[in-house]
Formats: C-alpha cells, structure tokens, sequence
C-alpha cells in the first residue's frame, strides 16, 4: 500500500508513518515543514512533501506526484489554536479537508481514514455518549470535526470512495504539544516527570476520554484494514480510559516522588472541557473490526516515563 499521510510530521502523524513503515507499506509525509530531530530514525524510509493543505494545487501536486492507494487526513488545527484564529482553522480544517478528500476522488484513492473527535459531540450527552449520538459541538474545532463527518458520508455515497472516521478522545503521549484545549492530560504527567511543577488549569473532578498514542495509531490502522465487509457505518467512536485530572495527579505523584502538581481552573478553558462526553459508547467498532485498547492510566504513566529515559540516553 501507498499511503498518503497529511499532518504527517505531527504528534500523531510521525508515530502512524513509523507503524506504516514497519510493516512495508510505503508512506509520503505531507506537512509544512519536517524537523530533522524528529525524523532521524525514519531516515529514508518516506516521502517528503511540503505543502500547505489550505492551498488547492498543493495538495492537487502531492496527489500527482505520488499517487496514495489510501490517505490519512491528520492535518488540523486544534482546539485551542481554533479559538485563537479562527480564519486558520477554517482554512486548515474545512478547506483542508476538502482539498484532500476532492484529491483523494479525483486520483482514485481506496480509502481515506479520518481522525474526528470528543470535541463533535455538544454538552449534555448521555455517559458513555452512543456511536450515533447527534452531534451539536460548541467550538468551531468540534465543528470542522462534524463537517469532515458529514462530506467524507457524502463522499462515499456519491463517489464510492470508503471513508472511515474515528472519534478519537484527547490523545496524549510523549512529544505531545499544546494547542488542543486538553493538553492538561499530558503536560501534568510529562512536565513533573521533568523535575518541572504544572499548574492544571481545570478542576480535580475534570474527567475526559483519554487515549494513548499508541492505540490512537493502532485504531486508525485497524479501521484501514478492515474489510468493506465488516465496516457497518462510516464513523466510530473509540474509548480509551476516562479519568479524572485528581487521578492523574495521584498517578503521578505515586510513580514521582515529589511531583509539584497544582490546580488552577480557568473558567473559559473549563466550560469547554465540561462540554465534552466523560467516556464514549464504542462497541460498534468492537464488533466490526476489533478495536481493543491496550493502555489504561498506569500504562500511559509508563509510557511516559520510557520515552523520557530514552531522550535522556538511559
């Protein structure tokens, strides 16, 4: 398989391309720009193609000059960045989005994986929140999360092109950066494993879906690779583990002596994360293909504390 990875330089990007490669597909990376640090171990092993997926003709040209069997659409602006310029998350997340899925008809992709979101589901839905729970967000984030829903539906229905979306909760994972609106769920583990104290900025009782990066990546694969057959809907929500921000910080503070963990809520940030689902109904997609998480919040601690040894050379 030939897979055409946008956003490909990015948090969920590089690790999606590595499980790629591993297993001999070929990969081209798309994105604005590729930090050498970051793709040392990749070498030669993929493509690289810059290109910005707000403008047309340069996704049109990384369609043609490398003709993807299967595209996975990760470029986004996220939460916090959308509220920040609005004008760059519409033109990154709904014009994006359709630059790469009119690429993907006009050269004849099979398929073309999504990663939706918690963030397109509006406050009040029931817990755990139904894979068919309508969808009325509240940020413009969640927003181009249902648009990317709803065309990619369209798409397949009218053009026969398999669209498949899953809505993945907050992925958190060493290397995650800021920008989305549960950032929190990371930096309170990565920061104070640092030697570094971090002041939440949501309250102890927060609790969000939370998923490690390496299930993310393994969902988005499996959904791939799931026969046409097997596939009874276009989009999936997937469920990790869901707890609350004190149990992170308790986590941590028994796996780090001395781990300096403060909580300050800030009342904008909180009202969006209290809009969220706590935890997401997903048992279509463990009966259609065989998703299956692998970390809960013992294994994400450890998984932050291995990537942390390796960086430091231990």
């Amino acid at each position: 398989m030939k897979a055409l990875i946008t956003g490909g330089a990015g948090f969920l990007g590089l690790p999606l391309a590595r499980a790629l490669v591993k297993r001999g597909d070929s990969v081209a990376l798309l994105d604005l720009a590729f930090p050498e640090n970051r793709l040392a171990d990749l070498g030669g092993k993929v493509e690289r193609h810059v290109a910005n997926v707000a403008i047309f003709s340069e996704v049109l040209e990384a369609f043609r000059r490398h003709r993807p069997d299967a595209v996975f659409h990760l470029a986004a602006l996220l939460s916090a960045g959308a509220i920040a310029s609005p004008t760059e998350a519409y033109h990154v997340n709904i014009d994006g989005f359709f630059h790469a899925i009119e690429g993907a008809r006009l050269f004849d992709v099979s398929r073309f994986v999504f990663p939706s979101s918690i963030a397109s589901f509006g406050p009040g839905t029931p817990d755990p929140t139904p894979n068919e729970q309508d969808q009325k967000p509240t940020t413009l984030y969640g927003v181009s999360k249902v648009f990317g829903e709803r065309l990619g539906e369209y798409y397949q229905r009218t053009y026969g092109l398999e669209f498949r979306a899953l809505r993945l909760p907050s992925v958190l994972g060493p290397g995650r950066g800021p920008g989305g609106m549960s950032a929190y769920s990371t930096f309170m583990i990565e920061r104070p494993i640092q030697g570094e104290p971090y002041e939440v900025y949501c309250r102890e009782d927060t609790r969000i879906p939370l998923l490690y990066v390496e299930d993310a990546v393994d969902g988005l694969v499996r959904v791939h690779d799931a026969p046409r057959a097997k596939v009874t809907r276009c989009s999936y929500n997937v469920q990790g583990f869901s707890p609350a921000a004190g149990e992170i910080a308790a986590e941590v503070r028994r796996r780090v002596p001395g781990a300096k963990i403060a909580f300050r809520p800030d009342p904008d940030r909180q009202k969006v994360l209290d809009s969220w689902p706590r935890r997401l109904e997903d048992t279509p997609a463990r009966e259609d293909w065989g998703w299956r998480p692998s970390f809960d919040l013992a294994a994400t601690v450890d998984g932050y504390l291995r990537g942390q040894r390796v960086r430091a050379g231990a």
